[in-house]
């Protein structure tokens, strides 16, 4: 006994290639959901960049509070400064902080309350100042310097009022007049 071929089913001429239509939507469906997963991650990257540019700039015009408080206690000084930090390069670019500190502003001075500090001629008060830091973070082509033309990524200010208890009397020129 000889066996037949095996038969397959005829297909009507209306249905042959619809398995492929549907594999190649699959596909573009797939390939859409694929392409949004990527913006939308490369959106996240991006808003954690923005995220990261800001927290360094405001923690940088916070430490210009830091710096003029230094000065003022250590040196006694109380103009105002500008300088660089956190200096980096990545490729051809060079980001860093450039950091304004304002001239400290005393706002009031009274009697130290401490008073034997007050002995042997020493006059210490108590002064209440007001001072601001400024900080803009910049990017540049090359190294080096950051150039005046620099472009600014960011920006942020930070103002405080300090009081510095028993400190010696500051000279009159630093005192501002109502």
């Amino acid at each position: 006994m000889s066996k037949l071929p095996r038969q397959f089913p005829r297909q009507s001429g209306g249905e042959r290639g619809s398995a492929y239509i549907v594999v190649l939507l699959a596909l573009v469906v797939l390939t859409i959901v694929g392409l949004s997963l990527v913006m939308v991650t490369q959106t996240e990257v991006q808003l954690g960049s923005n995220e990261r540019t800001i927290s360094r700039t405001f923690f940088a015009a916070d430490s210009a509070l830091e710096v003029a408080t230094a000065r003022h206690l250590l040196e006694n000084d109380d103009r105002s400064l500008t300088y660089i930090q956190n200096v980096s390069a990545l490729g051809g670019q060079s980001l860093a902080d450039q950091v304004q500190v304002s001239k400290i502003t005393f706002l009031s001075i009274s009697p130290c309350d401490f008073c034997p500090v007050n002995a042997n001629g020493q006059v210490y008060v108590n002064a209440n100042t007001s001072m601001s830091g400024t900080a803009r973070r910049v990017g540049w082509g090359g190294g080096g310097m950051p150039p005046a033309g620099a472009t600014v990524l960011s920006q942020s200010q930070v103002s405080a009022e300090i009081r510095f208890t028993n400190q010696q009397m500051p000279s009159v020129d630093s005192i501002r007049t109502p």
